[in-house]
């Protein structure tokens, strides 16, 4: 989930914190005005130097940092980067007591951990750890630069601690529900999570900002897609990665995949043991990567690749259709990697296509209208019928970059408009983003279409939101959808919308 599509599900207090995390000395009290506050400075919410500042954890409180730790793994592990507020306790302390589990292995430790790192940075661990309760601020950056040197993960240093009794806490005493809550609220407020209630409570790393969260933390790939990366290589691949651990590689593939996982092998040390070969070959096997480059590249081209890929299951397997309504962002913004990811499309002129299906199946199942047959070729995507004398017409424009609304497209759209046999009191452009340029022409398109026609451009985004929310707007026990939602001049944002759904839906 976008930013935005959150903003309208979170209530005053979260919606509060959330504006408290980026934006200094702002007071409001209405929630409208911290939505639009927000949704303005969504740039300044983005930027990769706050969040990385904001997952900087070393003057936390050690309880704070731990959980903080866990929470934002369960999260990017997750299929969207959410939880509901039960799976997210179970999940944190779940993992807790794996790791304590682990640590308790000695098998286990043996080989994960290379014998000389372990004992170097054991013996300053337990110095460091027997001057007090505490480590000050000076030990902790001291075992940070330690670790980078000698290659261990921030897991292997919980094991470590483990062992010595101070992790979770002293005498390896587990956290509890309290701890979870306490952090979940800590990464509120430093614009990190969002929480916001439908059904149930959900926190989620909102997608603007999970590129930065992933890399910042070192998780790489969620585990589901972390397996299917290794489902593609070949046993004799499988048994090189783990040749590194020194550990009994007997099982078949998928029980040697599982030990990959267990000893949390990162996707890209895991790919580093194969050679240039063998990620060439791989990148031949995935569409779209570019196979060119430096082994780091390779490797890199070969994790975003699955990067992209869900194990979404289509919303609606009765219509052929549902899978592109699922990826309406990614068609209308031409994201030829993650379609070609998850299989929408196998080539890129499809994408055109592919979104105007996405869009009729939109009107046609999610907003319940009826859609127009239409004679020729030469005219708008789709036509929906408002009454015996007016009509909605839309069209798709799918764009890499913020659609500027060329002056071709306005002969076009004029030739749609006046060609019909009714009055079109709607004209809808729907795509993926779009200038301020393109609100202009579309004011001018209104005035030389003579028939007072609207023209309105939406988000493929926000058009979708409408399509999810509308029938919680409307107070009939049927609800019917009005076009008065759409019916205006202009660009049609979230705030716009929300705002005419709220009237015109009663």
């Amino acid at each position: 989930m976008h930013l935005q599509d959150v903003l309208p599900l979170m209530s005053k207090m979260y919606l509060s914190r959330t504006v408290d995390s980026f934006l200094k000395d702002v007071k409001l009290n209405n929630e409208e005005e911290m939505r639009d506050i927000i949704i303005k400075n969504i740039d300044e919410f983005k930027n990769a130097e706050r969040v990385k500042l904001n997952l900087d954890f070393r003057e936390a409180n050690r309880d704070i940092t731990l959980m903080n730790r866990f929470i934002l793994k369960c999260l990017l592990g997750s299929e969207g980067y959410i939880l509901s507020e039960k799976e997210m306790h179970e999940n944190v302390l779940e993992l807790e007591r794996q790791i304590l589990e682990d640590s308790q292995d000695d098998y286990f430790v043996e080989n994960k951990i290379d014998e000389t790192s372990f004992r170097v940075y054991s013996a300053v661990l337990n110095t460091a750890w027997s001057k007090g309760e505490a480590l000050t601020s000076d030990e902790i950056n001291i075992l940070y630069t330690l670790r980078e040197v000698l290659g261990l993960t921030t897991r292997e240093h919980y094991i470590m601690e483990s062992r010595i009794g101070r992790f979770p806490q002293k005498g390896n005493k587990l956290h509890n529900s309290k701890h979870v809550d306490q952090s979940l609220k800590d990464l509120q407020l430093r614009g990190i999570l969002l929480r916001f209630k439908t059904d149930d409570v959900y926190y989620v790393i909102p997608h603007d900002i999970v590129r930065e969260v992933r890399y910042e933390m070192g998780e790489e790939l969620r585990t589901a897609t972390y397996i299917e990366l290794l489902n593609s290589l070949n046993i004799k691949q499988i048994k090189t990665i783990l040749s590194t651990i020194n550990i009994n590689m007997s099982g078949n593939k998928d029980q040697l995949v599982d030990k990959i996982v267990k000893y949390n092998i990162l996707p890209s040390k895991a790919l580093s043991h194969l050679n240039t070969s063998d990620l060439t070959q791989l990148l031949r096997s995935l569409d779209g990567s570019n196979v060119s480059g430096t082994k780091e590249t390779k490797i890199q081209n070969i994790i975003d690749y699955y990067e992209n890929v869900t194990t979404t299951v289509d919303s609606d397997p009765t219509d052929e259709r549902s899978i592109y309504y699922d990826y309406f962002d990614d068609l209308a913004s031409r994201n030829y990697k993650a379609l070609r990811a998850n299989k929408v499309i196998e080539k890129d002129n499809q994408v055109e296509k592919y979104f105007e299906e996405a869009t009729r199946y939109l009107f046609e199942k999610k907003l319940k209208l009826q859609l127009e047959n239409m004679k020729g070729s030469k005219h708008a995507d789709g036509k929906i019928k408002i009454s015996s004398k007016d009509s909605l017409l839309w069209d798709n424009k799918s764009v890499e970059k913020p659609y500027t609304f060329p002056e071709e497209h306005l002969e076009q759209f004029l030739g749609y408009i006046r060609s019909e046999p009714t009055r079109v009191s709607i004209f809808l452009i729907v795509t993926s983003d779009f200038t301020q340029e393109a609100v202009y022409q579309a004011q001018k398109l209104k005035a030389f279409s003579e028939d007072d026609t609207d023209v309105a451009i939406i988000t493929a985004e926000n058009l979708k939101y409408v399509s999810e929310v509308w029938e919680e707007y409307s107070g009939k026990k049927e609800p019917e959808f009005s076009h008065q939602v759409l019916n205006l001049t202009g660009g049609l944002n979230r705030s716009l919308l929300t705002s005419r759904m709220e009237w015109a839906l009663r």
